[in-house]
């Protein structure tokens, strides 16, 4: 993590045990280490939560984290 140089932003579903098991250590790394980390965990959604939009899974997930992620983008490119 000391060679990342961008700010960096995780979206997450509740739903994944193994992946959000990892999130606070990440954070506590990225914070130590003087890095952007932000992240959602997104309760009820499923690993890889945005790219099942097409089956209709996850939706509420999914129609938060959009703008969360737009928000962050424009953010970051300033």
């Amino acid at each position: 993590m000391a060679k990342i140089h961008a700010p960096v932003l995780g979206l997450y579903g509740g739903d994944d045990p193994g992946v959000v098991a990892t999130i606070e250590p990440t954070s506590a790394l990225m914070k130590k280490l003087g890095k952007s980390y932000e992240f959602h965990i997104y309760p009820g959604a499923t690993h890889f939560f945005m790219s099942y939009q097409v089956e209709c899974r996850n939706g509420e997930a999914i129609a938060e984290a959009w703008p969360t992620a737009i928000a962050f983008l424009k953010s970051a490119m300033k």
